[in-house]
Parts: C-alpha cells; sequence; structure tokens
C-alpha cells in the first residue's frame, strides 16, 4: 500500500517531533506540504524530509460563505487548516493508495503499522479513519456526533470530499440553518459533510499520541486561535 503524508499551515514542530515522525513513519514516505508563503522557509530549515512543497493561495475570507456562518475564533481558524489542505491536495500526485493528514505538533506513541488493516479490518476506501485518542477530547468522545480531525486518513476521494468542505459545505441551505450558531464545532459540521457525501467513519484504536505546540498540550481554543491576516 502505497501512502503519502500530508502537512499543512505554519510550522509547529521540533527536532525532537521530526525525530519522532520519522521514527514513526519511517524514511520512505512521501511528504507533501502546502503553506502560505510566509511560512515556507521555517518549513524548508526545519529539516523535515519534503517531497514538495505547494504555496496556498490567499483568499479573501470575508468573501468567502464559511465567514458568513462561522467568523468565530474556531470557525477562522478551521477555514485556514482545510483551505491549506484543498491546496495541497490540488497539487499531490494522484498515485497514492491513501493519503495521511498529519500535524507537526503532535508525538506518537509507536511506530505506524496500518500497512494493509485496522482493527482487523481491510482499509477501505470512501472511508474516514480518526484516531479514537485525541488531545482535545482523549479517549472521551462520542463516534455518534464528533470525530477527530487531528490524525486521520483516507483514500483519495474521501481527502477530496474533506478538501472541498471549505469551499461547498455552507452553499447548502439545510447546513446554513443547521450551523447558523457560534457553538458549531468543524468536527461536527465536517462529520455531517463526509456522511452527506457517502463517505464511511471509522476510528483507529491502539494508536496514540500528545500535542507539543512549542510546550503546549492543550486545544487552540484554551490559549488563543492562531488567525491568518491575509
Amino acid at each position: 500500500m502505497k501512502l503519502a503524508i500530508l502537512y499543512s499551515g505554519p510550522y509547529r514542530g521540533t527536532k525532537e517531533i521530526l525525530d519522532n515522525h520519522i521514527n514513526t513513519f519511517g524514511n520512505d514516505i512521501d511528504i507533501y506540504v502546502s503553506c502560505f508563503e510566509h511560512y515556507l522557509e521555517d518549513w524548508k530549515n526545519s529539516g523535515w524530509p519534503v517531497k514538495e512543497y505547494f504555496i496556498t493561495p490567499n483568499v479573501e475570507f470575508k468573501e468567502t460563505n464559511w465567514f458568513k456562518y462561522r467568523n468565530n475564533g474556531a470557525g477562522q481558524s478551521g477555514f485556514w487548516q482545510f483551505w491549506n489542505l484543498r491546496n495541497v491536495m490540488i497539487g499531490v500526485p494522484k498515485k497514492y493508495d491513501f493519503y495521511i493528514k498529519n500535524r507537526n505538533d503532535l508525538i506518537f506513541d509507536k511506530p505506524f503499522q496500518f500497512n494493509s488493516s485496522t482493527d482487523n479490518s481491510i482499509l477501505n476506501k470512501n472511508t474516514f479513519y480518526c484516531s479514537k485518542t485525541s488531545f482535545h477530547k482523549k479517549d472521551n468522545w462520542d463516534t455518534n456526533n464528533w470525530l477527530n480531525d487531528e490524525f486521520y486518513l483516507g483514500c483519495e476521494n474521501t481527502i477530496n470530499v474533506i478538501s472541498n468542505f471549505v469551499t461547498n459545505y455552507y452553499d447548502s441551505e439545510e447546513n446554513q440553518h443547521q450551523t447558523n450558531f457560534r457553538l458549531a464545532s468543524n468536527e461536527t459540521q465536517l462529520r455531517r459533510h463526509l456522511i452527506q457525501n457517502n463517505i464511511d467513519i471509522k476510528t483507529i484504536h491502539n494508536f496514540s499520541y500528545v500535542k507539543n505546540h512549542y510546550g503546549k498540550s492543550s486545544p487552540s481554543g484554551c490559549y488563543g486561535f492562531q488567525l491568518e491576516k491575509i
């Protein structure tokens, strides 16, 4: 099974995290990054073995449909998260069986070993696989209403559906009415988007990690979202 790892956004890693990711995923897996141009030098100077970089295009956030319904801190942060993912999926070669969406501020507890199966089931296409463990809610989250968008993998179509979340989701009046309030989370709405596009959702057990964003292990909302000013 041929895999690619996708990273995006600002570089938040350290030498410790780089060593951990190499030990977790190995040296023979292709890595792609999409970020705004002002983050590119940080990535290039990090030592991360990136196969190809893509520059995320600027967009006027206030002119997007997303802005109309999700202009709180979490909503803005989510927009840039999925906007970067959209660009890396536009650029990455379409020759991989599965794509892993990863973060560069995670430290994993053991090597990645999902070569052909997880939880004794064959990895299926049109399926979103996310870790049961989250640094946000640990293992205590409702698998029927939420999902983990910190670390996940899927086939090309699955990741394309996720990357279109940022541009397509709020075109639907149904979704506009569902999410026209401040408490709607990116994770809950992404789950709706996947289901609407016939993507199954499954959790990966026994693959854990912690977050180390320059010493901060809590969710971004606890100490301030990093919002883009472009």
